[in-house]
């Protein structure tokens, strides 16, 4: 089969199933009286049971948020939400009792109990077996990636653009027994997928010219697509996108976020945050944060890099321009609770420029303390 690796031929096991079925045995004739003529009645097995399951799995709880009581607060409806994407047990009773327990803990944002999150974890490692097997078996030009379905408790769901029966066949005899594992049909293959995602990867700055810019390109195996993240205002731009790339229909999604935000130029707040009485803050553990609802599309700071005040009260704040609400939060080591924004200043950020800000902490605020 084109494309296959070190192996050519598909094989394909058969499996074969023994049941063992119960028979009413009769009791030995009395006698050789009986006359030659008489009726002996039949014989006949009794109905086999039906076999167990070789690998019992026990299914998840299946309450959706939608049936839930309009008086469940929001950290419930959160925690339902989160714990059916992940396939655990979410009935309201299951989370209340997590949540008071003393050893949960939010390592995936909601409470979980420490057996959970490392159910979690250790899902992390269910593909290698399968990947194993796949680096033998070839046929990657069918191949259509695979994932983990954590709905399912976790499923590794592998991927194929031809008949799922004929690679599940083959595949599953070499796995270790009951390892949980899918083999489903799609459309286009991985390698396809990530070719048009590097197509597209290497084609994208004629976007500025229909006002879109794009945040992100890559293949979503479990879709079976290729997403392109674009940030424009153009209500055209997913149109005239896929137009431009004139993909095969269905292969490429455009998720726009509507507001053009990454288009706009940025400034910078300088300046510094100082005690109520003016002088500077001494060594602390503040960070900078921003935003409020009646702040337009935008945003301050970057990724993952985290904004702090300096012993002196200093601040350097990347910002996109416009109205933006600067916030001066105050750490805590409680995993459980926001970091309070103890101070906040509303600025207008200019294109290219910078604007100079000071900030008051509140009187009596100690930004040495642990709160």
């Amino acid at each position: 089969m084109a494309g296959s690796i070190r192996m050519a031929v598909l094989g394909i096991a058969v499996l074969s199933a023994t049941l063992l079925v119960g028979c009413s045995v009769a009791d030995p004739l009395a006698s050789a009286d009986v006359e030659l003529g008489a009726q002996i009645a039949t014989l006949t097995p009794s109905p086999a049971a039906a076999p167990a399951d070789p690998c019992p799995t026990s299914a998840p709880t299946p309450i959706p948020e939608a049936s839930l009581p309009a008086s469940v607060d929001e950290e419930t409806h959160e925690a339902v939400r989160r714990r059916t994407e992940y396939g655990l047990r979410h009935d309201i009773a299951w989370i209340r009792e997590v949540a008071a327990d003393p050893t949960s803990t939010q390592e995936f944002g909601v409470p979980m109990l420490p057996a959970e999150t490392a159910s979690l974890f250790a899902r992390n490692d269910l593909p290698d077996p399968v990947r194993r097997v796949l680096d033998v078996y070839g046929h990657t030009d069918e191949f259509g990636g695979l994932y983990i379905d954590n709905v399912q408790g976790g499923v590794v769901v592998v991927l194929w653009t031809t008949d799922p029966a004929v690679h599940d066949a083959a595949i599953r005899p070499k796995l270790p027994p009951c390892h949980p594992v899918e083999f489903r049909q799609v459309r286009w293959s991985e390698n396809e997928l990530r070719g048009w995602q590097d197509r597209i990867s290497a084609d994208m700055d004629w976007m500025t010219d229909i006002r879109a810019k794009a945040t992100g390109v890559g293949a979503d195996i479990a879709a079976n697509v290729v997403n392109i993240d674009i940030s424009s205002a153009n209500p055209e731009a997913a149109d005239l996108i896929l137009a431009h790339y004139a993909a095969p229909a269905g292969m490429i999604r455009v998720i726009s976020d509507g507001t053009g935000a990454h288009l706009l130029p940025s400034g910078t707040v300088v300046g510094r945050v100082l005690m109520a009485d003016g002088s500077p803050p001494g060594i602390n553990d503040l960070m900078l944060d921003a935003g409020s609802p009646d702040d337009p599309p935008g945003w301050c700071g970057g990724g993952d890099i985290g904004y702090g005040v300096g012993e002196d009260g200093g601040i350097e704040f990347p910002c996109k321009v416009g109205r933006r609400t600067i916030l001066v939060r105050d750490w805590v080591p409680d995993e459980h609770v926001e970091h309070p924004v103890v101070a906040s200043l509303v600025v207008q950020v200019p294109a290219g420029g910078e604007v100079e800000v000071e900030i008051r902490l509140p009187k009596g605020f100690d930004p040495r303390a642990t709160p």
